[in-house]
């Protein structure tokens, strides 16, 4: 039996299948003009900073059009050029990279291969080696720029991870950011991307204009704004009203609301991995893999696909996204007497647990409501608690959570990159999951070159987290975005919102 608010949800819409655009009857385009493009977002940026990016969206997506990396990922996880237009590895550990020429910074400083080597020492630097991973994870030892054209990176073993670790290394002005107060280069970003800083008004939006000095080609919106509408409701609204034009993150629910006159969906398959996380640093009986493998048991996620979710998403078959997930995992089944007995081998029975949720996904309270009522059935004091969105941050980059918390992960396709969350000192273990033998089968995986054998050492790892269950594992996000009919836009999967590859329709 699950809760009220989950069982009166019916497949009442169309479900939405493989990618593109869905259109609402007596859909029309919008006369293109020239008011800037709205991006309405579920929060406000909480810093500009390059160095100290803490989410995919907003944030994430602000930098991504303020600067440039050396190496940007593709939507397919691919690697193409941008501050570097080659480079190549001259030995396991030495990798040399050729700088682009001639690109300006905002602020008219001019780019060369010791600005780059500035801006990746200063990751290395407390704060910004909080978040700015690329130091930790590749055994970067140092970086060298014998010319202003050549960039070169030395690590202690393979980097075979160095190109994503690259792609989310932005480079600013490097005098702007050597003579500058942390907190106005936080306030005041000056960077090299297509689009350049306007201004910050805290709490409602963040304003750029197309920077007319780019190196590549020029965006073609002149101006767009990142505004911050907490609600979804609200932002489905101004998106049907016209007064904003992308809302990232749709919940299924909203789909056939935003089919209208003003707005399309965009679907796509995504690469978020919603799950609970189980907290192995709070209550007792979560540090037991019996009790976390029947809380797995326990929830009927397929069911929460078809009701909750719309049936537009598909189960969690691995902590892997595809194409690199294992295929011979074994999925757990709803099974409430498996369940039950795993409880009972674990001396456990009736213990109380939090299942926490902030306002970060619109429909995570009722997600919790219904995990909630599966484990009060296999006879647990299961109770929803809500956290206000920065008191669940702290809560969970400090790894403080008592029970279960609602979350999402890994939206990239990179093998190496999606396990290292799971090692025991990572920044985004928030469940504290610990297990030595992961980490070094991941350590063993960094140093190995050959792709085959660490794809081996990989799946090992694989295999140990899934039976471990650090989560109880959910499902993939269904990337879904509405999107006003004078965008010309195709999302990408993984939350960043690309901006300067969009247009306006002519008609």
């Amino acid at each position: 039996m699950v809760s009220s608010s989950f069982t009166r949800r019916h497949l009442t819409t169309t479900a939405l299948t493989g990618a593109g655009l869905l259109l609402g009857s007596g859909a029309r385009a919008a006369t293109a003009n020239t008011a800037p493009v709205v991006v309405a977002t579920n929060e406000d940026v909480t810093t500009l900073d390059p160095h100290l990016i803490r989410n995919n969206h907003p944030i994430g997506s602000v930098v991504w059009s303020v600067f440039d990396s050396l190496v940007r990922r593709r939507p397919d996880g691919s690697h193409e050029p941008r501050l570097a237009t080659a480079w190549e590895s001259l030995s396991p550990t030495t990798w040399r990279f050729r700088i682009r020429p001639g690109v300006q910074f905002h602020n008219g400083e001019r780019l060369d291969a010791g600005g780059i080597a500035e801006n990746i020492a200063r990751m290395r630097r407390t704060p910004f080696n909080g978040e700015s991973q690329l130091w930790q994870q590749t055994g970067l030892v140092s970086v060298e720029a014998p010319d202003p054209a050549t960039v070169i990176f030395k690590t202690a073993t393979p980097a075979v991870t160095l190109l994503y670790w690259l792609e989310e290394a932005f480079i600013g002005a490097p005098r702007y950011l050597r003579e500058t107060s942390p907190d106005r280069i936080a306030a005041n970003p000056v960077g090299s991307g297509p689009y350049r800083f306007v201004e910050w008004q805290r709490g409602d939006h963040v304003r750029l204009a197309a920077f007319e000095q780019y190196w590549g080609p020029r965006a073609a919106l002149p101006e767009i704004i990142f505004r911050a509408v907490p609600e979804q409701s609200s932002r489905i609204d101004e998106l049907k009203a016209g007064s904003v034009d992308l809302v990232p993150g749709l919940n299924p629910d909203s789909v056939a609301s935003v089919q209208s006159a003003n707005a399309q969906v965009a679907s796509l398959p995504g690469l978020r991995k919603m799950h609970f996380g189980i907290s192995q640093t709070g209550i007792a009986p979560l540090r037991d893999r019996r009790v976390r493998q029947a809380l797995n048991h326990a929830v009927d996620v397929q069911t929460m696909i078809d009701t909750l979710q719309l049936g537009m998403t598909r189960k969690l078959a691995s902590v892997l996204n595809p194409p690199n997930a294992s295929r011979g995992l074994t999925p757990f089944a709803f099974d409430t007497d498996r369940a039950s007995s795993l409880l009972l081998a674990a001396g456990q029975k009736g213990f109380a647990v939090e299942v926490a949720f902030d306002g970060k996904y619109p429909d995570a309270q009722e997600n919790c409501e219904a995990a909630a009522t599966y484990l009060q059935a296999i006879g647990l004091q299961a109770a929803v608690k809500a956290y206000e969105s920065g008191q669940f941050m702290e809560t969970l980059r400090n790894r403080k959570f008592p029970g279960l918390y609602f979350y999402g992960f890994g939206a990239l396709i990179e093998p190496l990159v999606e396990l290292s969350i799971f090692e025991a000192g990572a920044v985004d273990n928030a469940s504290g999951y610990d297990n030595a033998e992961v980490d070094t089968l991941l350590a063993r995986a960094r140093a190995t070159a050959d792709d085959a054998s660490r794809a081996g050492i990989l799946g090992e790892a694989e295999q140990q987290i899934w039976d471990d269950c650090p989560w109880i594992y959910l499902w993939s996000e269904a990337a879904l975005y509405g999107i006003s009919w004078r965008l010309d836009y195709a999302p990408r999967p993984d939350d960043y919102v690309e901006l300067y590859k969009a247009r306006l329709r002519s008609s």
